[in-house]
């Protein structure tokens, strides 16, 4: 009995799995008098058309709506999309056996790419669609193949990095991106390499990495993966502060130091709205100090300001992270060069500001407790070692 149900689930599922794996292709005319149609893949069905959300604050001068049109897509076949890519609306054929093909009416951007858990695939597209209605078909052109032979190429890349053999990973990554220009995995992924180079060496810039983050930044939105995309912050991040920290060593106040933390609380936040984990809190209270110290001279009333803001911030932070009782090296090293520098700068005139300083003293014990715990056999920073030994003054 139990043989036969199975047998008769595999049976009726049997075509939706056939169909997933299947790619379909329209055949689209681009006017009446060329017999010889054009090979297309079919992304979907338009589901809904619409005006393009837009404020104006004053009317049309031609007397009608100048708006673009929006329609949205279930998409049937998601590989090769990506945002702000072209793609073809083709009005069927109602007298073809399979209505796969058509005349080209119209064509559109696509905006976004999201999964309804109830529709799967969708997808929202603009442009000039006058001709366009409900149950046209949306299709994409062959030449879009490339995109996935990028996918293919940055994924033998992935391959590489992982076993060491960076020249050919690097190798990969670019032909990837002779594919497609703009995939951002492929940036994010070199990227990833050229900063784990620059952090063996020591003492080299990541030049070669922060460019190519720069450029996975640019074209962040075609990420396929929010996994993907988070990860890519991460290491973004860590490349920016590994220059601040290697252009700090070389000047106490370059003129454009700042821009790195600034960046790196772009970047920060940014992934903030993908996953909040206590580590990239860490990493923005880390940047949030740092640009702290940097208007810590306060010289003009907007430097005060940003001062006072990354203060605020930092503390913030760190208590978040620290009430959810997340133990990382690095967090308990930004929590001491914080709580130190405000125990410093403390003032014990009143009773009141004596106990506020004596719970700052203990909170400070505890942290330097963990930082030594998590660094017996760890780099230890300098700074950090200073106000150890301040704190039993």
């Amino acid at each position: 009995m139990l043989r036969r149900l199975l047998i008769s689930v595999f049976v009726l599922f049997l075509p939706v799995l056939a169909r997933a794996d299947r790619v379909e292709l329209i055949y689209a005319f681009w006017n009446y008098r060329n017999p010889t149609p054009t090979r297309m893949i079919l992304v979907g069905e338009i589901q809904n058309k619409s005006k393009v959300a837009e404020v104006h604050d004053q009317a049309s001068p031609f007397g009608y709506d100048t708006r673009l049109d929006q329609v949205t897509v279930k998409v049937v076949n998601r590989d090769g999309l990506k945002v702000g890519m072209r793609l073809y609306v083709i009005d069927k054929d109602p007298f073809h056996a399979r209505y796969r093909d058509g005349l080209v009416v119209g064509e559109i951007e696509v905006v976004s790419i999201l999964y309804n858990p109830f529709y799967g695939w969708v997808l929202t597209g603009k442009g000039i669609l006058l001709r366009v209605r409900t149950g046209h078909f949306v299709a994409r052109t062959l030449e879009t193949e490339n995109l996935e032979r990028a996918y293919i190429l940055k994924r033998r890349g992935d391959h590489y990095a992982a076993r060491g053999n960076f020249e050919h990973a690097i190798s990969s990554y670019n032909e990837a991106l002779v594919a497609d220009q703009s995939l951002p995995e492929a940036h994010a992924a070199m990227g990833a390499v050229y900063l784990g180079m620059a952090m063996r060496s020591g003492n080299e810039l990541p030049i070669r990495a922060l460019d190519a983050f720069q450029r996975a930044w640019e074209n962040r939105v075609n990420f396929r993966f929010d996994h993907e995309e988070f990860e890519f912050y991460r290491y973004y991040i860590e490349a920016l502060q590994l220059a601040y920290d290697l252009r700090r060593s070389e000047a106490t106040r370059e003129a454009n130091l700042v821009q790195y933390l600034d960046r790196e609380l772009e970047v920060g936040e940014t992934a903030r709205r993908i996953a909040e984990t206590p580590e990239l809190l860490t990493r923005l209270a880390r940047a949030h100090y740092f640009r702290m110290l940097y208007y810590a001279p306060r010289r003009n009333p907007a430097e005060r300001e940003a001062y006072r803001t990354s203060f605020d911030a930092t503390a913030d932070l760190l208590k978040t992270v620290l009430d959810s009782e997340h133990e990382e090296p690095e967090l308990f090293r930004i929590a001491i060069l914080y709580y130190g520098r405000v125990r410093l700068e403390m003032r014990a005139d009143t009773p009141e500001e004596i106990r506020v300083r004596a719970v700052l003293s203990l909170q400070l014990a505890n942290l330097v407790r963990l930082y030594n715990v998590y660094h017996q056999d760890r780099a230890r920073d300098p700074e950090v070692d200073r106000i150890i030994r301040g704190l039993g003054q």
